[in-house]
């Protein structure tokens, strides 16, 4: 079954998500007709259960797909629309992109910086157990700004009533949102490993390849065994049926993907050198989004405490039975 997803799902990624067209819609090109090509395609029902004309199946077999997201940076809210439209019991009103939005007691968004807007034109807002789907302020509007990263940040319309209302567990959104994010950066990383590696083994210096002096070599397998546990962690996440992660998966997915993040992207710099840092360069396309990640919905600090808390509410019982109880697929 994964092969059968995956195969004509990177197909749709290689021809609506080329690099080129990343780079173009971050200059506020249209995402329009990328969303079109992802809708018509029917991915975004596949966890939709069958008895609302979906395909059930499980976040387990969506794992592959979520990576690969990642690695084609597709520029439109997949993630969030796929999960959206399988959780809301009666389906949504909108055929557009929804962001996940988990906001705290105050109402305040659980993130150190808004998601990306990237064409989304929704957000499925939930706070305690209260889900609502909200409109989103258009681009373009003047709140609409480009962030450090020289992303456009999405924003809730606080005027606008909500289209649509329900119920779901406490930290729901914000495990699933945690883990779109882990799995984005996942696919993100192994694509800058193969870049890396075909930059070390093209690149030339004092008589032969980069590849071969011991050094890079060292650096290169550090950077694989990060991608390696980032790309486990992100499944591990996805483990669990609907209505989605628990929030041990989802801070360990987390955790793991921004710890793995910083090395990826000091490695992929030191091999790359100058050319690396160059706006131009596709490399910082991923590097400048992996960044970013880090900082949505979960700190590696708060998410690991997050763990370290559970850990200790189980004092009758090994950290190995603990791990093998909550941690394991």
């Amino acid at each position: 079954m994964d092969n059968e997803l995956i195969a004509p799902f990177t197909r749709l990624l290689e021809e609506v998500s080329p690099l080129e067209r990343v780079r173009e819609l971050e200059n506020g090109t249209a995402h329009q007709l990328v969303w079109d090509e992802i809708l018509a395609s029917g991915f975004l029902d596949a966890l939709v259960p069958e008895e609302r004309d979906g395909f059930g199946l499980t976040p387990t077999q969506m794992a592959p797909l979520l990576i690969a997201c990642g690695r084609h940076l597709l520029p439109t809210p997949f993630g969030d629309t796929l999960v959206a439209r399988a959780l809301a019991p009666e389906g949504l009103p909108v055929e557009t992109g929804i962001l996940l939005w988990p906001t705290g007691p105050s109402g305040r968004l659980r993130s150190l910086v808004p998601p990306v807007a990237q064409g989304a034109t929704h957000a499925l807002v939930q706070q305690g157990e209260n889900i609502e789907l909200r409109a989103l302020l258009p681009q373009g509007v003047p709140h609409s700004k480009a962030d450090g990263f020289g992303f456009m940040e999405a924003a809730l319309d606080e005027t606008a009533d909500p289209l649509l209302e329900f119920k779901l567990p406490q930290d729901t959104l914000f495990n699933w949102a945690a883990v779109i994010t882990a799995a984005s950066m996942a696919g993100a990383m192994a694509h800058m490993l193969d870049m890396t590696v075909t930059y070390v083994n093209e690149r030339q210096q004092f008589g032969r390849a980069l590849a071969k002096f011991q050094a890079i070599q060292q650096q290169i397998s550090v950077f694989a065994e990060r991608v390696a546990i980032a790309n486990v962690a992100a499944s591990l996440g996805l483990s669990e049926a609907m209505p989605g992660p628990t929030g041990v998966k989802a801070a360990i997915a987390k955790t793991i993907a921004n710890e793995s993040a910083t090395i990826a992207a000091n490695v992929a710099h030191a091999a790359h050198g100058a050319i690396g840092i160059t706006w131009e360069h596709n490399l910082s396309l991923f590097v400048r989004r992996l960044r970013r990640w880090q900082l949505v919905f979960g700190s590696g600090e708060a998410l690991s405490a997050k763990v370290g808390r559970e850990r200790l509410g189980h004092s009758g019982s090994t950290s190995v039975d603990f791990l093998r109880k909550h941690a394991s697929f």
